[in-house]
């Protein structure tokens, strides 16, 4: 319907066109353009009012506002700058028809739009900016000035060449002879050359040009301060002593050589040394201006590129770390502190402790909340037992720590989200997905290291309506109509009823309490609606109604990101319970390319054996643009998955970045003392974050110059055997104890090696306890203590005979092995190495926890759940492997036992293998206790 009205309009005026054209009516003509030009303007409103509208149920108006009105004012000043330039350059091209003027000025006008618009946040951060408090070392320029000015000023330099390049054709144009006539509105066919030419409009564009172009070698000073390629990010002892004052130079030559180009004698001498070299047919005023564009690019290339090079080959490279050394002080100086690594706190992590009993007891925060539940593992379990229809689905399982019955307590956590495309073909029709089947509902949650005696999670929060056993875990509103999953627009409170959740072999359905999305008011509302979304259908639905509420932007990155697209968000939102309300919190960053001498990320790896130090930070953030050299985590973002409603809470009020912003938007953003205090104690260190302050940190922990030079001590991440393949330890959330303190705090740990090596060599971590948060803390091993490393653990448990042999089993008789992450934890002045191994029958869906290895030094144990494995690090002793000596001893010695157990034995193990091909694994499981008693029975006789 909308096609068929929007093309009668455009009938209607492509009519008026036609009966003007051949009635000789310019009155009725224009009224057809008009009607074309009202026609598009009506489209556009539609988006924009739309969009209005969505910010004004949100309560954020002045934001859409202050946009919209910097837009126009960018776009209009842009284009005003543009027409009056281009306009007046015309004017200098002597009998220039009056349609191109106009047509011209009317196209620089249009550029000058598209440009201006885009660049909005420019021009909002230009007219907000601060002092950031910091200096750059050589310039003496506020690093606010590379955050806030220099955007805009590029932006306004890089139109100026457009500009520039736009008159430098039109003079070209106007002294040749057909482009002279063409711009005179002479279309015939030109016979000779006769007529007048624009040389003199000509000169004043290539002087214009190089004046501009001379004007970005000063602004090349600037970009030096950030410049990436060299021995290090920023200036070196080449830039500073040599290419510095060049480009003062270059800037003076270039200006010079647009004065001369004005000075009729030197262009003549420039003329005729060009025409020896080029086509004499040229005109005399073009020959002048190459020969001068010659001269400066010539002084130019010496300046800029030869006298640099020479420098840089027979003084500096000889003695690169002498020359060096006060900029490699600087970049990781400037690094350190853009990276927000400057104030952290390192220590050296003393490892040598036995592992005991008491040490266990003394470390309970932290032994009692071990992840053993691996995100994959639990996700195939949440599946089979927790979606309970197909419709729904869950998203990402995230970590995090609860008050349960007065303890801290970690718990992993899942949305249970609305899947449209799950549903039948047949019901994935118009009513079903917008009216009907509209929300989520709920969460699962589970504590990390408690299962069932099948190997299934112990769940805190389970089934639909949402139920548990704890008063403080009680969801009151679990209906989820904003989240992870929700990527189309949908419709409450209509004469349709909508679905809430099932009930047996009913369905319960509910009527929309909140006051999210916009409301259904008027027809001109559901006119646009039907346009920006179902067309037809939904204009014509009997449907909705005038109570009725139209919801979008649903999924929540989404919907943050349309109200702040200056920012980056983190890719990993998670869901919070808070007084029986349910949250998201997704993390928020600021970003920039332009800090004075700080590293970049960019897309090409670093690698220390082939390469000196430079630019080149492996990309692991994600979403992170190309050359971020400065990044904070300063907002985290709060929606509410009932109505939609966000809040943003600066949680870094020292970034300059998101000072400018505030200013901007004050209605935007509120302080972090506003947050609720339930929303605090849940607010985590982000992983992303953590993992790029990970990755500079590796490299620049080295504060000495020569060291960092030479990357003497460069760390890497940890890596580990996950899911059947080798890769790079992933940020992980434990319960921590400090040294000294009997309080566990939550916090986001990472294992570093050295490069080359698996050894442990240190770890980083972030604190999220609400009074330590953003600590970032940095522990060091002793070098000369050899820590065994995650890779180091799996080698081990591949070298077991026994527990390997058992692996290997299991994965030939119908069943899968899955080896969990390996969690490294700190454990007063020792470490403990954790891992969950799994076992998946192919016949079933989800697989089921089997074993818990243990580690500490050199010793190995394991057994079917986590005390299990404690009692036997306890009784271990002197380094011994309990159950791979139990092995060899039945191998080795079966001469000196009793032949009845090790016949027990083996049929026990043959009933073991029976049940687990069978998927039994609740009696499979039984049969193995029973074999582990036989073993141990064998090895005291022994």
């Amino acid at each position: 319907m909308y096609l068929l009205l929007f093309s009668l309009v455009l009938a209607l005026a492509g009519g008026l066109i036609y009966i003007g054209i051949t009635r000789h009516s310019r009155a009725i003509a224009r009224g057809g353009v008009l009607v074309i030009v009202l026609l598009a303007g009506f489209i556009w409103f539609m988006g924009f009012w739309g969009e209005k509208l969505w910010f004004d149920s949100i309560g954020y108006a002045g934001r859409f506002w202050t946009e919209f009105f910097a837009r126009l004012a960018s776009g209009g000043s842009f284009l005003l700058f543009a027409a009056m330039f281009i306009f007046l350059f015309t004017l200098s091209v002597q009998g220039m028809a009056r349609s191109i003027r106009l047509g011209l000025t009317g196209f620089a006008a249009l550029l000058g739009a598209f440009i201006g618009t885009a660049q909005w946040e420019s021009v909002l951060r230009f007219f907000n900016r601060i002092d950031s408090g910091l200096t750059d070392p050589l310039l003496k320029m506020d690093a606010g000035f590379y955050l806030f000015s220099l955007p805009l000023i590029d932006a306004i330099y890089g139109f100026l060449i457009i500009l520039a390049i736009i008159t430098l054709i039109i003079g070209i144009l106007a002294s040749l002879p057909r482009g002279a006539h063409f711009l005179r509105g002479e279309y015939r066919q030109i016979e000779d050359d006769t007529g007048q030419r624009g040389g003199g409009a000509l000169i004043i564009a290539a002087a214009l040009f190089l004046l501009f172009l001379s004007a970005g070698k000063l602004l090349s000073r600037f970009h030096l301060m950030y410049a990436y390629g060299g021995t290090v990010s920023g200036p070196g002892w080449t830039d500073d002593r040599i290419r510095l004052p060049a480009l003062l130079i270059a800037a003076l030559i270039g200006a010079a050589g647009a004065v001369l180009l004005l000075i009729p004698s030197f262009r003549n001498f420039a003329g005729k040394l060009s025409s020896r070299l080029l086509a004499k047919r040229l005109p005399q005023e073009l020959h002048g201006i190459l020969g001068l564009y010659g001269g400066v690019a010539v002084l130019w290339f010496v300046t800029l590129i030869v006298t640099p090079w020479l420098a840089q080959s027979l003084l500096v490279a000889p003695n690169e770390l002498t020359y060096e050394r006060p900029y490699i002080e600087y970049n990781i100086a400037y690094t350190r502190k853009a990276f927000k690594i400057d104030n952290i706190r390192e220590e050296e992590y003393p490892v040598g402790s036995d592992f005991t009993r008491r040490t266990a007891e003394e470390n309970r925060g932290v032994i009692d909340n071990t992840r053993l539940w691996d995100w994959r593992a639990l996700g195939m379990v949440y599946q089979q037992f927790q979606e309970i229809r197909l419709y729904y689905e869950f998203g990402d399982i995230d970590v995090d720590r609860y008050m349960i019955n007065g303890r801290k307590q970690a718990v992993m956590v899942a949305a249970r989200e609305m899947e449209t495309s799950n549903l039948p073909a047949d019901s994935q029709n118009f009513v079903n997905t917008r009216f009907k089947y509209t929300h989520g509902y709920g969460i699962t949650m589970n504590n990390v290291n408690e299962f069932t005696s099948s190997g299934l999670p112990e769940l805190l929060i389970r089934d639909i309506p949402p139920q548990s056993d704890i008063a403080s875990l009680q969801v009151e509103r679990p209906e989820i109509y904003y989240g992870e999953r929700s990527n189309s627009h949908v419709v409450v409170n209509s004469s349709e009823k909508e679905f809430d959740y099932p009930e047996g072999d009913n369905n319960r359905y509910v009527h929309y309490e909140g006051d999210g999305g916009v409301q259904i008011s008027s027809f001109f509302r559901k006119f646009i609606f039907g346009y920006l979304f179902d067309g037809t259908s939904f204009l014509l639905s009997s449907y909705p109604t005038a109570e009725s509420r139209i919801m979008f932007h649903r999924n929540i990155r989404d919907r943050v990101m349309n109200l702040a697209p200056f920012l980056e968000f983190d890719g990993d939102p998670y869901i919070v319970l808070a007084n029986g309300q349910l949250r998201w919190i997704i993390d928020a960053y600021t970003t920039a390319d332009s800090y004075p001498y700080s590293d970049h990320f960019v897309d090409n790896p670093f690698n220390p054996e082939t390469e000196r130090p430079r630019q080149n930070l492996t990309k692991t953030l994600s979403g992170l643009p190309r050359g971020t050299n400065y990044i904070r985590n300063s907002v985290k973002t709060v929606v509410n998955p009932y109505t939609g409603e966000v809040d943003f809470y600066i949680y870094d009020s020292d970034d300059p970045i998101i000072r400018v912003w505030q200013k901007i938007y004050p209605e935007l953003f509120k302080e972090k003392s506003e947050m609720p205090v339930e929303l605090k104690r849940h607010v985590r260190y982000p992983a992303d974050f953590l993992q790029v302050q990970g990755e500079v940190y590796a490299r620049y922990h080295m504060q000495d110059p020569e060291v960092f030079y030479n990357q003497e001590d460069l760390w890497v991440r940890a890596t580990e055997k996950y899911y059947g393949s080798v890769q790079p330890v992933e940020p992980y959330y434990i319960m921590w104890e400090r040294p000294g303190s009997d309080e566990p705090e939550f916090i986001l740990m990472l294992p570093y090696t050295p490069k080359t090596k698996q050894v442990l060599i240190g770890w980083i971590a972030g604190v999220s306890a609400p009074e330590n948060y953003g600590e970032f803390i940095a522990y060091q091993f002793p070098k000369e203590e050899r820590i065994l490393g995650p890779q180091q653990m799996e080698t081990k448990i591949d070298q077991d005979s026994f527990l390997s042999g058992q692996l290997s089993l299991w994965d030939q008789r119908g069943s899968n092995v899955i080896r969990g992450n390996v969690l490294v934890l700190p454990l007063n002045g020792t470490l403990l190495y954790v891992e969950p191994i799994y076992l998946q029958s192919e016949t079933a869906a989800y697989p089921e926890l089997r074993l818990v290895v243990l580690m500490h030094n050199d010793t190995l144990v394991y057994a079917e759940t986590l005390d299990g494995a404690l009692e036997k690090l306890y009784s271990s002793g002197e380094g011994t492997r309990a159950d791979s000596k139990q092995a060899l001893t039945m191998s080795a010695g079966a001469s000196r036992v009793d032949k009845e157990l090790i016949q027990q034995a083996a049929e026990t193990f043959e009933a073991y293998m029976k049940k687990t091909g069978s998927s039994d694994f609740e009696a499979a499981g039984a049969e193995l206790q029973r074999l582990h008693s036989l073993l141990k029975e064998l090895t005291m006789q022994e």
